[in-house]
């Protein structure tokens, strides 16, 4: 078995990995940026150095190099007195700065413009050099701008490159939800944690543990109804033989009555022990006759004719209304069970006067075997349960088991056949469709 891998680890070492990828491009994309910003602005420095030294009355605007491309709002502003206070030298005589009186810096305003000043004040002269604040503000922005410009680009990035590794790390967790939802409830092995994280493996481990208890609780279950209907038909017998014995005494029918109501109980009592013990042989998973074609128009003839006195005695009109031929393969007691208690179901959920029709439909390659009936149908809330155990739709008032179609769901189920319900879009009642796979009949 190999090691499993940890969630956290994984979650640890690709987010570290992304934290660092972005820190560095940011890192060098601002430094970059950054360094070209800085350049402009120190060569132009140097340029201003070098138009200002000396004594010589030079400017940005008659100097000779007045075409090199500059912003003129980057220039400083040279202003030189003499003891006097005559000036000596003004780079820029338009700009009006105030003579300073003090060594040092000071922020000076000229009405429109804010101005950075120092000023160096000697015995003999005075210099003062000026640089607007807006080319500072402006530095700083730009250089802001600069920095965040990697981060503003790296986030959506980011966000994409995080939810990737959150697919990667939670697929596991998604194979795993798919494994444990794809199981059948028949399945013996336990859930596979040979690809589940080290995290989850408790959790896997819980879960195989309360499915182990699950499989052996429905084991005993099956079992207890296996042999509890074992159990019952002897004494259901006997009781049977009893009854007859009581008939063939009481030659006088003083309690016909009584003894005919008896073994109307007594059939239906055999009739769910009957039940139970199909269902039990079903659950077991025992293996299917086997298979043969099977004609289903001659199918359907045989259970109306099993059915119909049934019917008759329910005031039911019961008969086929369609023979497209049709044969399929598969195990034909299981067919004659999922036909019977369907054609069953609706005869005794039908109003007397009511009818049931059953028709052998061929489509292609299927082949579909409907009994309509004119019963209350069923509501829609009722639906997704009428397969279950037990479980009888409204309304109760005829007799039943509850248990029929739950047969019927079980035998169409070991033999891979469909088996639905829907109401009569043409009137009140149920539709109840059988659909196999139509198979070439060999002479």
């Amino acid at each position: 078995m190999k090691r499993a891998v940890s969630i956290r680890r994984t979650a640890f070492l690709w987010l570290a990995s992304l934290m660092a990828t972005i820190g560095v491009f940011a890192a060098t994309t601002s430094y970059f940026l950054v360094q070209n910003e800085a350049s402009d602005f120190l060569d132009n420095q140097l340029r201003q150095i070098a138009l200002y030294v000396g004594d010589a009355r030079s400017s940005p605007e008659t100097g000779a190099d007045n075409g090199a491309p500059h912003d003129p709002e980057d220039d400083f502003v040279i202003q030189v007195w003499d003891a006097a206070g005559r000036t000596l030298r003004q780079s820029h005589p338009a700009v009006g700065i105030p003579r300073q009186s003090a060594t040092g810096f000071a922020n000076v305003s000229t009405g429109s413009d804010n101005w950075r000043v120092y000023t160096l004040a000697a015995p003999d002269r005075t210099f003062q050099v000026s640089q607007d604040m807006s080319v500072r503000q402006e530095l700083a922005a730009s250089a802001a701008l600069q920095a965040a410009l990697p981060i503003i680009v790296l986030i959506p990035l980011s966000l994409l490159t995080l939810s990737w590794i959150i697919d990667r790390i939670m697929a596991r967790l998604n194979r795993l939800a798919v494994a444990v939802a794809s199981r059948d409830t028949t399945a013996d092995s336990p859930v596979p944690t040979d690809d589940v994280p080290a995290e989850v493996i408790p959790f896997v481990s819980s879960i195989n543990l309360l499915l182990a208890r699950l499989r052996a609780l429905l084991e005993r279950q099956r079992r207890f109804i296996s042999d509890a209907a074992h159990e019952l038909r002897t004494p259901l017998s006997a009781l049977q033989i009893q009854i007859d014995n009581l008939r063939h005494d009481d030659r006088a029918g003083r309690f016909s009555h009584r003894l005919t109501e008896l073994e109307a109980g007594i059939g239906r009592a055999t009739n769910l022990v009957s039940k139970l013990l199909r269902l039990a042989r079903y659950d077991a998973h025992e293996t299917a006759p086997a298979p043969q074609p099977i004609d289903l128009v001659h199918l359907a003839l045989d259970t109306v004719a099993r059915l119909t006195p049934l019917a008759e005695n329910w005031g039911i009109d019961l008969g086929i209304t369609r023979r497209d031929k049709a044969f399929t393969i598969g195990a034909l007691a299981d067919f004659e069970i999922i036909l019977g208690n369907l054609v069953e179901n609706a005869v005794r959920y039908t109003p007397p006067s009511g009818t049931v029709d059953v028709a052998v439909v061929v489509a292609g390659q299927e082949a579909r075997i409907e009994i309509r009936d004119t019963g209350p149908g069923i509501a829609e809330e009722d639906m997704p349960r009428v397969f279950e155990r037990f479980f009888r739709a409204r309304p109760q008032y005829s007799e039943g088991s509850g248990l029929g179609l739950a047969i019927a769901k079980a035998a169409a189920e070991r033999q891979g056949v469909r088996l639905t319900l829907a109401m009569r879009e043409d009137g009140p009642g149920l539709v109840a469709s059988l659909t196999v796979q139509t198979a070439l009949r060999r002479a």
